[in-house]
């Protein structure tokens, strides 16, 4: 797994990974490796985990933005962390398209057996 892309919102910066969604343990293990690191780079805030459904990516919320040369190092370590993650990609799914419906033929006399 690795980040694939970086944004920033409004007060979070968002590094998204090339996987669906990020496990439990993964979770735990990125926090308990990453957050003592952010904390030493003088950043008090933690990290939140969603999922985007329009791209189907995981994403790390680091729920604040640093100075780029901090935020290099922060995306460094997390690449880091997460290098050994395998990628998941979402459950496909079989789609049904075109479908039509057709007028019911009409039942003759005979046919009802009258």
């Amino acid at each position: 797994m690795k980040i694939v892309e970086e944004r920033e919102t409004w007060l979070y910066t968002h590094f998204i990974v090339d996987s669906f969604y990020i496990t439990e343990p993964e979770r735990r293990q990125i926090s308990t490796r990453v957050e003592p690191a952010l904390m030493q780079l003088g950043i008090q805030y933690g990290m939140t985990y969603v999922i985007a459904p329009s791209k189907h990516r995981a994403i790390i919320v680091l729920e604040c933005i640093p100075f780029d040369s901090v935020k290099v190092v922060v995306k460094q370590l997390i690449n880091d962390v997460i290098a050994d993650f395998p990628v998941r990609h979402p459950e496909q799914r079989n789609v049904v398209t075109n479908i039509t419906v057709a007028a019911p033929e009409p039942v003759n006399a005979q046919a009802r057996g009258q």
